[in-house]
């Protein structure tokens, strides 16, 4: 799971540029901006509007948990669907708030997002798992000496993103390897992996096909310890999410949707390199000089992250949902919709579905 949205650094500080230039309307939602319709190029309007109009918000700029939805409209998927998608770009609104406001009718958010929003009262429910096993870990400075396990991290600095997900998910880390969990928090968002290359924090939390790959280009690979191995339940970290009001409302449409993304990225796994090719060129302003980044990523994610044994590309896996989410409630951080912790297991089985895929 990411600690925050997938895409940071030079990469990020882009995208801000860019999406001031292209702000062209908001929704009701106050921060949320609307991009122009993605069409293939050489469609005309007739054919567009005999198709059903699906809106689908990103949770960060367009990076590699994404790469099926581009793969899918580059290579005719949507069209053979009878859809037509609408990317909206991220604003200052969580997937999960458009997606129960009516504001979008798909998006990105990933499994303990969907854990946290439903239980909260939001209209969220997961309907594509991008990714089956967990992404994120936490990361040091790969020269330090020092750090040689979880329990060397007691009393150090933690570059946090303002969530008591991640905190617990750092502190469980550290004590199930034999040490107290105490540690200094500061809430730097993104600044957490520029303050760890100037050595103002200790660690912080990555995302593995992302972070870790940049860190690695630029020639100061990370120090890591994944959350899993010392005894976080796996996650299936990255996913897509609508709501049961527009599941219901618009059943055919959500079907054509999530089987079109299924053979975007079945395509993604079965074909990393064009499949980045086909993101870097849907987003040149965006990925211009992340070729290697983005590239090496599509493959680590179609090599270990997009396919499971036994699995269908995009399903869920209850087990992943019931032993999170006993972590979830047993740290204290699910809370209802008036904000008061929960202390009942929620009947997960209703956070999810794999009914709309092939």
């Amino acid at each position: 799971m990411h600690p925050c949205p997938d895409v940071k650094g030079h990469i990020m500080r882009k995208y801000r540029s860019i999406h001031r230039r292209v702000r062209v309307a908001s929704f009701a939602l106050a921060g949320v901006l609307v991009l122009s319709a993605c069409t293939a190029p050489g469609t005309d309007a007739a054919d567009t509007d005999e198709r059903e109009h699906v809106t689908f918000a990103l949770d960060w700029a367009p990076n590699t948990n994404h790469i099926g939805i581009y793969a899918a409209e580059e290579l005719g998927y949507f069209e053979d669907a009878g859809i037509d998608v609408e990317i909206l770009p991220y604003g200052s609104t969580a997937v999960a708030e458009l997606v129960s406001a009516g504001a979008a009718d798909f998006g990105s958010a990933g499994q303990a997002n969907v854990q946290l929003a439903r239980t909260a009262g939001r209209d969220v429910v997961s309907v594509f798992q991008v990714t089956q096993t967990d992404t994120g870990q936490i990361v040091f400075l790969g020269d330090r000496e020092d750090i040689t396990r979880p329990a060397d991290l007691d009393g150090s600095i933690f570059g946090g993103f303002g969530s008591p997900l991640y905190s617990a998910l750092a502190r469980t880390v550290i004590r199930n390897d034999g040490g107290t969990g105490e540690i200094q928090e500061v809430v730097l968002d993104t600044g957490a992996y520029e303050a760890l290359s100037q050595s103002r924090i200790d660690f912080t939390l990555s995302v593995s096909t992302w972070e870790d790959i940049q860190a690695d280009i630029d020639g100061h690979p990370y120090g890591a310890f994944r959350y899993q191995d010392f005894g976080v339940p796996d996650v299936q970290s990255t996913g897509i999410v609508s709501s049961d009001t527009y599941l219901e409302a618009h059943p055919d449409t959500a079907r054509a949707f999530v089987q079109a993304v299924q053979r975007g990225y079945t395509y993604a796994a079965q074909n990393p390199d064009e499949a980045a090719d086909i993101l870097i060129r849907a987003n040149p302003d965006t990925l211009a000089g992340a070729e290697d980044l983005v590239t090496r990523s599509a493959r680590l994610l179609a090599e270990r992250y997009f396919v499971a044994d036994d699995v269908a590309i995009g399903a869920a896996v209850p087990e992943k949902w019931e032993e999170f989410g006993a972590f979830l409630l047993d740290n204290g951080i699910l809370t209802d919709g008036s904000g008061d912790v929960v202390t009942e297991t929620p009947d997960w089985s209703q956070y999810y579905t794999s009914d709309y895929l092939e």
